[in-house]
């Protein structure tokens, strides 16, 4: 930009972004908003970012089209570094309610198991329940016949 048929305008601009710090030259100084204002030419009245200390400056150059692309990509990737973080939340609230819900399951079958022991422990004793009434009868049915 050190050409010599240009001038520079160094006023603010509205496309500032308050949420954005402000870009920094070489320097470290802050680098104004500024706008070429040419006759002719294809970057005439285009806005750049440039070193507060032109034309003795550190050369610090970038267009403000191209610094507001790269400030949209990283709200994007923040956007995306937000939404990631909560899904891994999601994720993790997730895995530890499936942890619930298989010690809960474990828990069942446990249940399961024992209702299933003692539901044979109880078929057991009505079968010799059962096998005594017969016996019984069988008995009964003998001494009538007997006397």
């Amino acid at each position: 930009m050190c050409a010599s048929n240009h001038t520079v305008d160094s006023g603010s601009s509205s496309r500032s972004r308050s949420e954005h710090p402000p870009l920094r030259c070489h320097c470290n100084q802050v680098a104004p908003l500024r706008t070429v204002r040419f006759n002719d030419g294809r970057n005439a009245g285009r806005a750049f970012y440039g070193c507060s200390g032109w034309p003795d400056s550190c050369g610090f150059l970038r267009w403000v089209d191209e610094v507001d692309e790269l400030r949209d990509m990283e709200d994007k990737l923040m956007e995306v570094a937000t939404e990631n973080a909560e899904l891994r939340l999601q994720i993790d609230q997730l895995e530890r309610r499936v942890r619930e819900l298989l010690n809960a399951s474990k828990n069942k079958q446990e249940q399961i198991e024992e209702l299933a022991i003692e539901s044979d422990v109880m078929r057991e004793r009505m079968y010799s329940a059962y096998a005594d009434r017969k016996l019984l009868v069988f008995c009964v049915i003998s001494w009538v016949m007997f006397f």
